[in-house]
């Protein structure tokens, strides 16, 4: 994730969120009723100096000086208002912010299980907790791969590599040894994916140069790109091997 920012997919957790605002905006809705309670029986009051508090803050404020704790209990209904409000608002905030996140690529999802399952086989321990990513509906990235990108190469990325990973980029079940669990690798087996690589750029470099209006070194460093999430999407599909 530190070297790939498009793989920085995490849970938004929104049930919670929004069960914690629900939570939060409850008790200030409480805390709203006492202090107003509070105020009017202040106002009716007897007390002279309770009677002030509606129209002198200053004097509300220092009776927590009083010595009686009846003449203070307004303001500090006021000051458990404003620190539950500071809360309520910061958290509110947040999960604006949450929202404007956009779902991640299905791809990048797939590849990040891929990984997790090779490491608690490796490993021979689970994860635990679960592994978050297999709430697909909560999930975030927090950078779009394709962020400013034409429609043709998110097309591209979306659909052709996918289609290619999973037609040319995935195991050989034939080669698979069922009972350990072992994958045959050869060496010879890596030129069809190098010449498939190869060709597949040259038709992605002159498609580029043909529908999009761009600069050569645009093309070049899109190209380059393009070869690199190949690469990728073909060793990830040979690291059980």
């Amino acid at each position: 994730m530190a070297l790939d920012p498009g793989s920085c997919i995490f849970r938004r957790f929104a049930k919670l969120n929004a069960q914690n605002l629900l939570y939060l905006q409850a008790e200030l809705e409480n805390v709203q009723t006492d202090l107003d309670e509070i105020a009017w029986n202040d106002h009716c009051s007897d007390s002279e100096e309770k009677q002030a508090y509606a129209f002198n803050v200053w004097r509300m404020q220092d009776s927590l000086n009083q010595e009686s704790p009846e003449y203070s209990v307004q303001w500090r209904k006021v000051l458990e208002a404003r620190k539950l409000l500071k809360e309520y608002n910061e958290a509110l905030l947040q999960q604006a912010e949450l929202l404007r996140f956009g779902l991640p690529d299905d791809t990048d999802v797939d590849i990040i299980e891929q990984w997790v399952d090779r490491e608690q086989v490796d490993n021979r321990k689970p994860l635990s907790p679960k592994t978050p990513w297999d709430e697909n509906e909560d999930l975030i990235a927090l950078r779009s791969r394709h962020e400013g990108a034409d429609e043709f190469t998110r097309w591209v990325y979306k659909s052709v590599i996918p289609w290619f990973h999973q037609n040319w980029g995935v195991h050989d079940k034939k080669q698979r040894h069922l009972e350990t669990n072992v994958w045959n690798y050869n060496n010879r087996t890596i030129k069809k994916p190098l010449i498939t690589i190869f060709v597949y750029n040259m038709v992605f470099v002159l498609v580029m140069a043909l529908m999009v209006r761009a600069r050569r070194v645009d093309i070049f460093a899109t190209a380059t790109a393009f070869a690199a999430v190949q690469v990728t999407m073909i060793t990830n599909g040979n690291c059980g091997s």
